[in-house]
């Protein structure tokens, strides 16, 4: 089965909750990274997410702090009532 990865970045201006994790994650930086794979047997090419998470790098370094969970539908809301932007 075939699958494809992607990556957006978004940036957050204000301290924020998601369902994965009991305490606000802080303003900043993040990468979104989206996981997919294509449906077989259609006349189309159609794709379903497996799995999507969040995660902040660090500032210095570049290095992976912590990746969590999270749903188109979450992140939407958090998006929206943050009035965030993508850089």
């Amino acid at each position: 089965m075939e699958s494809r990865s992607t990556t957006e970045l978004v940036e957050f201006r204000y301290p924020f909750l998601i369902s994965a994790r009991p305490n606000p994650l802080p303003a900043g930086r993040y990468r979104v990274h989206i996981e997919e794979e294509m449906l077989d047997g259609l006349s189309f090419p159609a794709w379903r997410r497996t799995s999507m998470t969040i995660a902040q790098q660090g500032l210095s370094s570049g290095r992976l702090l912590q990746a969590y969970s999270t749903t188109p539908t979450e992140l939407a809301a958090v998006l929206a009532a943050d009035g965030a932007v993508r850089p």
